[in-house]
């Protein structure tokens, strides 16, 4: 993705400066006479070197020749310059505020022949995302803030096919919305780390799970689906208010994590470009509110994780009680719209559930191995209804619990370019999964998101000016498919541009049930305009 391009540059840089600054220490302690072995240098090398050190200090022929020495050494103490004397040589002073800010400006360019070009820009926003740290190594206040907006101060239709929200709202999470613009603290917390444990704060994201595209164990965080699937990877996951602990035992870690008040996931508001326009060809949607579950504490959300490495193998086992993250999309109703035909309002309905999960990976010599699963007793959906007679569906669609079981299969392949490019010295990377997830009882309507293979080339050239990446989406069980090229320049200074295409095939038959999730989204296939500056 394009930020983990950015991150692997700075990530470069910093250890170019790391080593400088390693190297700026080596001459201070070696070139002032702080080390004590320095003073070797100033002795004669021969007989320093040929005699062990208790022979030199009782050898009485030489007295004469170690007295001059000392003389000599007290001459040159009193010539040496006071300013690098050894009383005034003090560590380096480590700043308690570190920060880093990267600015973008994003367009997204529908390319249906049948829109004038005027009306064909979908998307125009200007983003900052600011990362700061206050305080020590244990003890630290860390924030990561993104900001977004529309330039309509340009063009006042700017944004008309994208608002980040209907009306000006303040969520839970600190997440701050406007028609035209919003500001996100993906994370706002405060840290206590000590020997055995690290307790945090605030607004956090949990990055549980070792799937690289879906992770079924990462309970906590619900996702930002306003633009889909191809939203920045780093961007996806909305903090949610919380407290976590993070202990270290011999051998194992345990993470516990309590999360007081429920955060509802983000869709796009009805009408946007990445709305669902219409079900079976037939009948418009509207997306209801987010709704999220009232704050009380038979709401609270709770989980736990141990992690630990054996012989080569990362795994972990987690469990979790509390809302469901992802809500159940439920036909809720009929809206009549003067002029309009029938619409369905669609109501996202969150519901408290129960999970146990597992993942593990290895690594086989160029293979890293992956797989992750979570099963639950009691995750609900809606029951299923005949479409093709309309006069008899009833709403709202009826839900029902049962068991649910989600998992992803996957491996990373780094490729040994230098086998067929000699002196090519970029990251090649495959990476491939397989994800799934399906209801036990076969009366309630499939998950949306399930049945996907995920496919993804990337590499770097030009010593890490050029890369490209190459992903492609595949929805086996609908005939859907997504393919997603991208190329980007670093010009090494903090500035990148990047350039791609998504191309959406859908298939679909009219029937929601049988219709692929990318049949919504067939007309929009667009090229993306990605300009970046990340400093420092």
């Amino acid at each position: 993705m394009p930020i983990q391009s950015i991150r692997i540059l700075y990530k470069k840089k910093f250890s170019i400066l790391l080593w400088l600054v390693l190297v700026i220490v080596w001459c201070l302690f070696f070139g002032t006479g702080v080390s004590k072995t320095s003073s070797v240098a100033f002795a004669d090398d021969t007989s320093v070197k040929s005699q062990p050190f208790d022979e030199i200090e009782s050898d009485e022929s030489d007295g004469e020749e170690t007295e001059k020495s000392e003389e000599d050494s007290l001459a040159f103490d009193e010539d040496w310059d006071t300013e690098f004397d050894e009383g005034d040589i003090s560590a380096p002073v480590v700043s308690p505020f570190t920060w880093r800010f990267e600015s973008a400006f994003k367009n997204i360019i529908n390319t249906d022949r049948e829109k004038h070009f005027a009306d064909a820009w979908e998307k125009d926003e200007i983003s900052g995302l600011f990362e700061f740290k206050y305080g020590s190594a244990d003890d630290y206040l860390f924030s990561l803030t993104g900001l977004y907006f529309f330039p309509t101060f340009i063009n006042d239709t700017v944004g008309d096919e994208y608002v980040y929200s209907s009306s000006s709202k303040t969520y839970r999470n600190l997440r701050i919305s406007t028609d035209s613009s919003e500001v996100i603290f993906r994370e706002l917390y405060y840290n206590w780390s000590r020997e055995k444990f690290r307790l945090r704060v605030g607004n956090q994201i949990f990055g549980w799970g070792t799937a690289d595209f879906l992770n079924s164990t990462s309970y906590f965080n619900p996702s930002d689906f306003r633009e889909l699937l191809f939203k920045d990877q780093d961007q996806v996951a909305l903090g949610v208010p919380s407290v976590s602990g993070l202990f270290f035992f011999k051998g194992f870690t345990v993470e516990t994590v309590f999360v007081p008040v429920h955060t509802a996931a983000a869709f796009p508001e009805t009408g946007n470009f990445w709305a669902v326009k219409m079900v079976e060809d037939s009948y418009p949607i509207i997306f209801g509110d987010e709704n999220p579950m009232e704050a009380n504490s038979s709401n609270f959300g709770y989980g736990a994780r141990l992690a630990s490495t054996h012989e080569g193998l990362d795994f972990s086992f987690s469990g979790y009680h509390g809302p469901d993250k992802d809500p159940v999309l439920v036909p809720f109703s009929t809206v009549l719209i003067e002029n309009q035909t029938v619409s369905v309002l669609i109501q996202p309905q969150y519901f408290i559930v129960d999970y146990a999960g597992f993942d593990f990976a290895f690594t086989y010599e160029d293979f890293v191995f992956q797989v992750e699963a979570a099963y639950s007793p009691n995750k609900s959906g809606f029951i299923k209804q005949d479409t093709e007679k309309p006069q008899d569906l009833t709403f709202p669609y009826d839900t029902r619990k049962t068991d649910y079981l989600s998992y992803s299969v996957g491996f990373n392949y780094f490729i040994p370019m230098q086998k067929f490019l000699p002196g090519h010295a970029g990251e090649s990377l495959f990476t491939m999964e397989w994800f799934q997830a399906q209801y036990f009882d076969s009366e309630i309507e499939r998950p949306q998101i399930t049945d996907f293979l995920t496919c993804r080339f990337q590499d770097t050239y030009f010593d890490d000016r050029v890369s490209i990446s190459m992903t492609g989406i595949v929805e086996t069980h609908n005939g859907g498919a997504v393919y997603w090229p991208q190329i980007g320049y670093d010009f090494q200074n903090g500035f990148k541009a990047e350039v791609g295409y998504v191309a959406i095939d859908g298939h679909g038959e009219g029937d929601y049930q049988k219709d692929s999730l990318f049949y919504y989204f067939k007309d929009n296939d667009f090229i993306m305009v990605n300009l970046r500056y990340a400093f420092p």
